[in-house]
């Protein structure tokens, strides 16, 4: 985006009422991103609060190496984001750490000044002067990447960078190397997983399966149950809706499911997501005595632990007022009796209040469908560390914030259209000639679908790793999963869920 367009748009946002600030925000980051890979992108402006980590960086006290020796190398380690070590060839490039001593770490930070590195892996000496198979590797750099591992012990590590777009030189402004400890929560870390209508009738989600699932998924959120309608009255999905005796008004189907859900797992807690029957006709405010006299009754018969809305979108001010209000009234009604109150937002558009910000228990990010240069759906900067800054910069604290991520993919082959394909579709390779496997390093699925083989985006479990370790770092409340049933086996590496769980073992005390 050129620079003069840039500031013109920022004085513009300043002009506005308030709650479009975020929204200009958001959109030139998104825009300039989707402009090209030959675009430059403008500084983000947000705060750099959340870019810190609390450990010793290890790096600071560091020698440096790289493949193209300049006298810039050194601004790798300087501290100083502004300086940057710069090389002109694609590849064969690398970056070597030396420590001078054997040191412990479990996590590398790095700052990219640009976004045109396309892959990246780390390797540790092998001990006869050359260096071990990559223990680590990753697709895109960026501004603000954080990686994550298992604990590793050695004098030096090398930065090997495989790829960067064409025509572009490889700028990093910084590497970071920290042993991050593990940290105690006053409340529990959560994890949230939805479970769809459909889940419970599907045989691909079974007892064990789910029971499984439920030692690391803490708060299940059932979706697409519950819809309002603009008189602030509740009707329900039935599991046969073409059945003679089909009864809207019945809660019997739902019951079932939670009864299912608890003989897995009897202390995983439950959350009902809330649906505008129609998003025209939502009846907000004049609706909102009814409506949360009904949704609390409802909390109290099936006695759930919380209450979700998914409202895709609000589309002026007075709705989003309306909406904020209703929630608020809600939580006065059921907060006291330790009920929770969510509602499920992306980063941009969100025109809350400062008061009903503070009065919302969480916010679940939908961190996916926010496409980056390559269409990656869910990228680190994409689905965690952009959305993430969008809501503390709205006023929202780290503790009601939840990191989504999806167990799904979104294909970048327009003549496909707009599909969601279960992340554990069948057999899935790394590569278009189907010569590797897809393994838990890659954010790629190439799968055959209606006919064709079609490059599929996912979540990698190394990226589901490194998500959750940085949600944890930075305090949030939690992650979510968007769904459950179409995730692999929680002990296949390859696992959303399953990557989660082995993150907060490793950086949670228990």
């Amino acid at each position: 985006m050129p620079k003069k367009r840039f500031l013109f748009l920022l004085v513009a946002a300043m002009l506005t009422v308030a709650f479009c600030l975020p929204v200009l925000v958001a959109c030139n980051d998104k825009g300039a991103e989707i402009a090209g890979k030959d675009v430059e992108r403008p500084s983000d402006i947000f705060t750099d609060d959340i870019d810190t980590v609390d450990s010793e960086n290890l790096a600071a006290s560091a020698s440096v190496t790289t493949a193209s020796e300049t006298e810039t190398s050194p601004n790798l380690i300087d501290g100083d984001e502004d300086t940057a070590w710069t090389a002109a060839n694609a590849t064969g490039e690398y970056i070597i750490l030396s420590f001078g001593k054997e040191v412990t770490f479990n996590t590398v930070v790095l700052r990219e000044n640009g976004n045109y590195i396309t892959g990246f892996r780390f390797q540790l000496p092998d001990g006869n002067g050359g260096w071990q198979e990559s223990f680590y590797r990753q697709d895109r750099m960026e501004r603000y990447r954080y990686c994550a591992f298992d604990t590793v012990t050695a004098d030096s590590i090398r930065i090997v960078i495989d790829g960067v777009n064409t025509g572009k030189q490889i700028s990093v402004a910084e590497v970071e190397v920290y042993n991050v400890a593990q940290k105690t929560y006053e409340d529990e870390f959560r994890v949230f997983a939805y479970y769809n209508v459909n889940d419970y009738k599907s045989p691909a989600l079974d007892k064990d399966q789910l029971t499984a699932q439920l030692d690391v998924v803490t708060d299940i959120i059932l979706f697409e149950y519950v819809y309002w309608d603009q008189n602030g009255d509740l009707t329900f999905t039935q599991e046969d809706k073409n059945a003679e005796d089909y009864d809207p008004a019945s809660t019997a189907y739902l019951e079932s499911v939670i009864a299912f859900i608890k003989e897995c797992n009897p202390d995983v807690r439950i959350c009902l997501d809330i649906l505008p029957g129609d998003k025209a006709a939502h009846g907000l405010p004049g609706c909102t005595e009814n409506l949360v006299a009904n949704i609390a009754a409802l909390a109290r018969k099936l006695d759930i632990d919380g209450v979700e809305f998914d409202w895709e979108y609000p589309t002026n001010t007075a709705e989003w007022v309306a909406y904020g209000d209703m929630m608020l009234a809600l939580k006065e009604e059921i907060g006291g009796e330790g009920r929770y109150v969510s509602v499920a937002l992306s980063n941009f558009n969100v025109g809350f209040t400062a008061e009903q910000i503070a009065g919302i228990d969480y916010v679940q990010i939908m961190g996916y469908d926010r496409f980056d240069v390559d269409g990656n759906n869910s990228s680190f900067r994409s689905g965690a560390y952009l959305p993430m800054r969008y809501f503390i910069n709205l006023g929202f604290k780290p503790s009601q914030l939840v990191a989504g991520m999806p167990a799904y993919g979104r294909p970048d082959n327009e003549t496909v259209g707009e599909i969601w394909t279960n992340y554990n579709y069948g057999e899935v390779w790394a590569d278009s000639a189907k010569t590797q496997q897809f393994t838990k390093w890659d954010n790629v699925q190439y799968l055959e679908y209606d006919g064709q083989l079609i490059k599929v985006f996912v979540t990698g479990g190394a990226m589901a790793y490194d998500k959750t370790a940085y949600a944890i770092e930075q305090d949030f409340a939690g992650v979510m999963v968007f769904r459950n049933l179409i995730d692999y086996p929680v002990e296949d590496d390859r696992s959303v869920i399953g990557a989660i769980g082995d993150a907060i073992a490793d950086r949670i005390a228990q």
